[in-house]
């Protein structure tokens, strides 16, 4: 197989999701964000084995397995590491390049360009938003919105001027050519040559989940009617490119995806989850101008127990929510209906029943085969025998397609309540449908399931973190301290460099965390694990890192007090050792400097 540039690497495994994956082979429940099961490299009754759906990572509290999904299908699979890439790319329909290292680079290169460009055009329409002449139709129509100068920054909006080629030019004074901005989506070709894409509207940043800007979704101010009787476009968004696709990102889930809260919202518009963040409720996400896809909800799916859809009820909303929830279903998920009455639209909502008004709506969000139930109910008339009839077959035509037992025992019920029609009967027409539509399950292979890592360390030898103890402990905290913010990452790094980590694991991570963080990019877990496998060992003290189950008031303090114990530590190692004097006076100088450097470094104490 050709080398796989870690571009790639990346999209096959967020194409792919860990948990759809694990339960294959194992009984996962959920546990707070994550999933818990027996682990299947050890026997166990208790379950210790966790899964990180955000992270795309699993570990193992019990035998100390840990590592990334590629890793999973390694180990589980017996694969090794290009079989296992294979079978992933063959998973999410995405063909790996054969002829080598130049194409799949080529890939990347167009990637790249295409992030700065927007890096570039998002600054240009966020600064003209903000110039006091230019922007200012577009801060009216934010303020119209009643947006915050917070909520502007936070989403990053902007204005693009309604002109020929002002982006044009600002990509081209750098560098750009008209070719690579139109193959970006930035401008169009012409006539004339290329010009603008975005001209005279507000501006939406698309931000994928790993924090690259994608694309731009853009709403046009003023008329849409143009002097010749042809009409703009009232929302346009960036076209397909090497680095934006549709169907398989969401807005705003780069700030849902950090949300508390154990759900995910999905809203139609751009506007409705911006009004909906505003209101202090961030787990919310849109899809992109287009209707929901399979890969969007599984993609909602690894970050929320449940897709909540709050779509407009009109006679569009609704049949666009009925679709999404046959799509979530067809992901392996479950949804609900927020049912927005009153009002048409999350915005107007909030404006007319306040925060606490749509937090009772989301907390009364009717399960989806509810739902469903409910809208053919208004199509018939249950007074009526024939009415009764038709309603109870096509309520049956819904609980065909449930699965869980319980759940269509309970829809029979209240449809008896309802019909005054016999259980029996009611049950009889779902046996008849279900038997008609019930195809024949694929069997699974579960010979996978009993199959153990041949290359784990063996169990009579220490692993290296139990050797070390408190010390590798305090180092494992400080490198989750360092992985969580590029401020920690930084202020670490001004006291403690890479080489003094006690292990070549951890001082490999040391320098790959603070490399991504001095690049301003965002901490990948999934991907620098990639960077050890091979090495189970490896694999397994580099993922437990990311598993850090300590909660602190203060990370900050925390991570000075971590620094300063793994040194202080070091040298009272080294003084107990020593047996020259000298050296033991200049050991005990480094400890006394040690101390007053502690109170110089920055905290809160």
């Amino acid at each position: 197989m050709a080398f796989i540039s870690g571009e790639l690497l990346n999209e096959i495994s967020m194409a792919n999701d860990i948990v759809d994956y694990a339960s294959s082979f194992m009984q996962l429940k959920k546990s707070g964000r994550g999933y818990m099961a027996c682990c299947p490299f050890h026997n166990e009754k208790t379950p210790s084995f966790h899964i990180d759906r955000d992270k795309q990572l699993f570990h193992c509290f019990g035998c100390g397995a840990s590592g990334n999904f590629v890793q999973l299908v390694m180990r589980l699979e017996g694969l090794d590491f290009h079989d296992a890439i294979k079978q992933m790319a063959e998973r999410a329909g995405i063909v790996i390049p054969e002829n080598g290292v130049r194409e799949v680079n080529e890939i990347t290169r167009k990637k790249e360009r295409i992030y700065e460009m927007n890096k570039i055009a998002a600054r240009f329409f966020y600064d003209t938003l903000m110039d006091p002449e230019k922007g200012r139709a577009g801060r009216e129509y934010f303020a119209a919105r009643r947006l915050s100068r917070k909520t502007v920054i936070r989403f990053g909006l902007g204005y693009s001027p309604d002109s020929y080629d002002a982006l044009l030019a600002v990509l081209k004074s750098r560098g750009y050519t008209d070719n690579q901005i139109v193959e970006a989506g930035l401008a169009v070709p012409g006539k004339r040559g290329a010009y603008d894409k975005f001209r005279g509207r507000v501006m939406f940043p698309i931000i994928n989940a790993r924090g690259k800007i994608i694309g731009f979704g853009g709403r046009i101010l003023g008329s849409e009617k143009l002097p010749d009787g042809k009409r703009l476009a009232k929302y346009l968004n960036s076209p397909e490119t090497p680095a934006f696709d549709k169907g398989s990102n969401l807005f705003a889930l780069n700030l849902a995806k950090h949300s508390n809260e154990k759900d995910i919202i999905l809203c139609e518009g751009y506007m409705d989850v911006i009004t909906v963040h505003q209101a202090g409720i961030s787990n919310c996400v849109a899809t992109l101008g287009t209707a929901i896809t399979e890969a969007q909800a599984k993609l909602m799916l690894r970050y929320g127990r449940e897709i909540l859809i709050c779509y407009d009820m009109d006679e569009a909303g609704t049949k666009a929510a009925l679709r999404a929830i046959d799509i979530i279903a067809s992901a392996g998920g479950k949804s609900r209906v927020i049912r927005i009455t009153g009002a048409k639209d999350p915005d107007e909502f909030i404006t007319k029943y306040g925060v606490s008004g749509f937090k009772k709506a989301i907390d009364k969000a009717m399960p989806s085969t509810e739902f469903r139930i409910s809208l053919i109910k208004r199509e018939f008339d249950l007074n009526d025998t024939e009415g009764k009839v038709r309603f109870v077959e096509e309520t049956a035509k819904i609980l065909a397609g449930l699965s869980d037992p319980v759940e269509v025992e309970a829809y029979i019920k209240r449809t008896v309540t309802d019909t005054g029609i016999s259980e029996q009967s009611i049950f009889g027409k779902y046996k008849e449908i279900k038997g008609k539509e019930k195809k024949p399950m694929p069997a699974r292979d579960r010979e996978t399931f009993r199959r153990r890592e041949l290359n784990r360390v063996n169990t009579d030898k220490a692993p290296e973190e139990k050797v070390t103890s408190t010390m590798l402990e305090a180092e494992k905290r400080i490198l989750s301290l360092m992985s969580k913010s590029r401020h920690l990452c930084m202020r670490a790094y001004d006291i403690m460099k890479p080489e003094e980590f006690s292990t070549a694991v951890y001082i490999k991570l040391a320098e790959l965390i603070h490399k991504e963080s001095q690049a301003g990019g965002i901490i990948e877990p999934a991907s620098i694990i990639n960077e050890f496998s091979g090495n189970t060992e490896s694999e397994n003290l580099a993922g437990a890192v990311f598993f850090n189950r300590e909660e602190y008031s203060d990370e900050e303090k925390t991570l000075y007090d971590l620094i300063y114990t793994v040194k202080l530590n070091k040298l009272d190692t080294k003084i107990k050792a020593a047996m020259d004097p000298r050296e033991i006076g200049e050991l005990l100088k480094q400890k006394s400097n040690l101390a007053a450097e502690r109170r110089s470094w920055p905290t809160n104490i």
